[in-house]
């Protein structure tokens, strides 16, 4: 998947040779000849990349990046374009908080290494940032301490791994465990049936999927001649999962028998109400996660509370268990979390909520359809609202629905949502 780079610059020439350069490169490129431009292309586009020129009409790129750094939306790294007399302007651009610079006239040279020194800083960084929001497996009981030791145990290998547990059991969470212990190194990529299977299994990484029986009949296929072909995608650690298990998946009339097989070894994800014991320490931990991640203020449950929560009913496992502590804490600044705050809040939650009329949208789907035509149709729908209320700023997309830019590109242009604007 090709890297998106921003080339900003008053001189059509140099717009149009840059074009041409780096889409041979393999990059996608869009231009921009002014400040306005700039911001439009950046808004609609969210590159991964932008060369800025210094000298412009109007608004100078010192000024630009100036503005893009007040305004918090300088969310890829820029790399500045100088002449011969701007070389002391390009230098205190760095200042400012630009990655770098090259100078006029332009070395191809120069300029395509820069570009990928600024790239893999920028992939380095994502990298580390979605580490520091990585969820960790949580808990002491001996359902937990078995179950990482199992994985510890499957650590040093880099055969396929299949999962079995209930919804909001946390199967997610654990294979971005084992991934984190077995190959550090490579990236969590999570599969969504709509995208191209191929691409996946040529990556250098851990490959998730969240539930096999979505995926249709092809990409079974190839997914199980992935499993037994290891020297062709030996760079792949795959990760495969279902909320069935083996024997509900081979009554699957859409199941691959001998895929289905596989969970005859699956390991199982215990339900939350198999290890309430843990749940102290997931309130401490989630507490502190939301702290961190959703700025929401450090609360501490009581030991009453804490009680009364151990003996709840959870239907919908750890999943649910995260939505009640994230709704407690935007619930009160008061330090303290007490019983009647809980009782209160859990009274408040428990009928369906009726959502606002922007924020809900309703979806007619054809009992006639399949069920992966049926996901399309609701997934069309969920991205279109998101992308109004957005005002189709795909960076803001990729927050709100909670997906990698590179992921949901792929996906807007599958559901017909997103087209490349020409230059």
């Amino acid at each position: 998947m090709s890297a998106r780079i921003l080339v900003v610059d008053d001189e059509p020439d140099i717009r149009i040779l840059l074009k041409d350069i780096l889409e041979d490169e393999g990059y996608e490129v869009d231009t921009a000849a002014h400040a306005k431009a700039a911001n439009e292309k950046k808004r609609s586009n969210s590159p991964d990349l932008i060369l800025l020129d210094i000298w412009m009409p109007e608004i100078d790129g010192v000024t630009l990046l100036k503005q893009w750094k007040a305004s918090n939306t300088d969310n890829c790294p820029v790399v500045m374009m100088s002449g011969h007399g701007t070389v002391e302007t390009a230098v205190e651009a760095t200042k400012i908080g630009a990655y770098d610079f090259v100078e006029k006239p332009l070395s191809m040279a120069k300029l395509l290494s820069t570009v990928k020194a600024a790239l893999s800083s920028a992939s380095n960084l994502a990298r580390q940032e979605s580490h520091a929001r990585k969820e960790e497996p949580v808990g002491n009981s001996y359902a937990v301490r078995q179950l990482k030791l199992k994985f510890q145990n499957l650590s040093s290998s880099s055969d396929a791994v299949f999962l079995s547990g209930a919804t909001g059991s946390g199967r997610k969470i654990w294979a971005s465990y084992l991934g984190e212990i077995s190959h550090p190194d490579k990236a969590m990529q999570i599969f969504d049936p709509g995208q191209k299977l191929d691409e996946f299994l040529s990556l250098n990484a851990n490959l998730y999927i969240e539930e096999i029986i979505e995926l249709d009949e092809g990409q079974q296929i190839d997914i199980y001649r992935a499993i037994e072909d290891k020297t062709r995608h030996s760079g792949t650690r795959l990760i495969l999962s279902s909320r069935l298990d083996h024997l509900r998946l081979g009554e699957q009339a859409k199941m691959l028998p001998a895929l289905a097989a596989c969970w005859s070894k699956a390991i199982r994800i215990p339900s939350l109400d198999e290890h309430i014991e843990d749940i102290p320490e997931l309130l401490e931990y989630y507490v502190n996660w939301y702290g961190d991640h959703e700025q929401l203020p450090y609360r501490h449950f009581g030991v009453a509370a804490q009680n009364f929560l151990r003996n709840y009913s959870w239907d919908g496992d750890i999943t649910q268990l995260k939505h009640f502590i994230q709704s407690i804490l935007a619930n009160s600044t008061d330090e303290s979390i007490e019983l009647d705050e809980i009782r209160q809040l859990l009274l408040q939650t428990k009928p369906v909520n009726v959502q606002k009329p922007e924020n809900a949208i309703q979806v007619t789907i054809d009992l006639g359809l399949d069920l992966r035509q049926a996901r399309e149709v609701f997934e069309r729908e969920y991205l279109a609202k998101h992308l109004g209320l957005c005002g189709n700023n795909i960076a803001e997309l990729a927050r709100r629905v909670g997906q990698e830019r590179t992921h949901l590109y792929r996906k807007l242009k599958s559901l017909g949502l997103y087209s490349k604007k020409k230059s």
